[in-house]
């Protein structure tokens, strides 16, 4: 693994197709142009080098000696409930087609619509649910943390009287409800016929078999001590707090983390299961002509190649990861709330 800090205070944006030594000042740059203005700035950049080795960037605005600084990692979360349904499916344990009623029975649903939604459906973002619950808002008491005060018990009083107001399966609406409701599902079925829970059912086939020892929803004294103080540009803001909609967003990481996990998309010697690694990549639903869904990933056109990505914001940390079909990966994680994406799909387009 190979550190580089860097130092940057000024905005210049430049952006080419970089052939191997360029790609240093291509970060370099574009880095200028995302952390203009910004005081308190720690981002952390790790990519898949030619020779088959984790190249790691540290960016800053400030000098810093956390050489490798830990992030909530907001969306991308969601990736992690997505491959543990994959491993579900293909352990034949669940199906795609399982429905929200199968797993819950002791919700009474007033729309038969939302009992009848399907697992895949929760997954690729076409369930009909809408990005919030509507009774998220009752329970809020600190405007800095809109997810800490849901529980299932509200979650499960939502999905009783809601209507849905588009027929599942029809169209794309991103939900963080829905990434709630099937990590919910998941614990659910977990805990009564595996003697598990979600959360270590991920530790053990995610993060422990891929050796992701910075990865999880809780953050140990040492890694506290790596935890980056997140931003609302250069204002302080805490690091959400979840309950029930956890599955969608809680989760903690390193960029040199979440490479181990990319990798496994495109190395061919991968430790997840390839059957699982497949169905996670096969599409599922298609909202439009120029974006596809798989489970949890988002599928684009990149140049001549495919994206399989995922982005991430809180209020103070900003996430993106993604992988090519051209098997190249970046992993980008910032304590800002400014969005990566353009920074991270321009440095993913130059890579050869």
């Amino acid at each position: 693994m190979k550190f580089i800090s860097l130092l940057f205070l000024t905005a210049v944006l430049l952006s080419f197709n970089a052939n191997a030594e360029d790609l240093s000042s291509l970060i370099n740059e574009d880095y200028k142009a995302y952390s203009d203005s910004l005081e308190n700035n720690i981002t952390s950049f790790t990519y898949l080098d030619d020779d088959g080795s984790y190249k790691t960037y540290l960016l800053s605005s400030q000098e810093s000696d956390n050489n490798n600084p830990i992030f909530q990692i907001g969306s991308v979360s969601k990736l992690f409930t997505a491959h543990a349904l994959s491993n579900l499916v293909v352990s034949g344990d669940l199906k795609l087609t399982t429905k929200v009623k199968d797993i819950l029975p002791f919700v009474t649903f007033k729309d038969t619509n939302i009992a009848n939604i399907t697992l895949v459906q929760l997954a690729n973002h076409s369930s009909g649910l809408p990005r919030l619950p509507v009774n998220i808002f009752v329970g809020i008491t600190d405007s800095l943390q809109p997810y800490q005060n849901y529980t299932s018990a509200m979650l499960y009083n939502f999905l009783a009287t809601y209507e849905l107001v588009r027929a599942p399966g029809k169209s794309y609406e991103y939900s963080n409800l829905g990434y709630g409701l099937l990590g919910n599902i998941l614990d659910t079925y977990l805990t009564k016929n595996k003697n598990t829970t979600l959360e270590k059912y991920i530790e053990k086939e995610i993060f422990d078999k891929a050796g992701m020892k910075d990865t999880g929803l809780e953050l140990s004294a040492s890694q506290k001590g790596r935890e980056v103080q997140p931003y609302i540009e250069n204002s302080p803001t805490p690091a959400w707090e979840f309950d029930a909609l956890k599955w969608a967003g809680a989760y903690y990481s390193t960029t040199p983390d979440l490479a181990k996990y990319l990798n496994q998309f495109v190395t061919k010697t991968p430790v997840f299961d390839k059957k699982v690694l497949e169905l996670s990549r096969t599409i599922t639903f298609e909202p439009n002509p120029k974006m596809r869904m798989s489970l949890g990933w988002h599928i684009t056109p990149l140049g001549s190649n495919t994206v399989y990505w995922h982005n991430g914001n809180t209020y103070g940390n900003a996430a993106f990861i993604g992988f090519t079909s051209a098997g190249k990966f970046v992993a980008v994680l910032s304590n800002s709330n400014r969005i990566l994406d353009s920074f991270a799909v321009d440095i993913l387009n130059s890579m050869k």
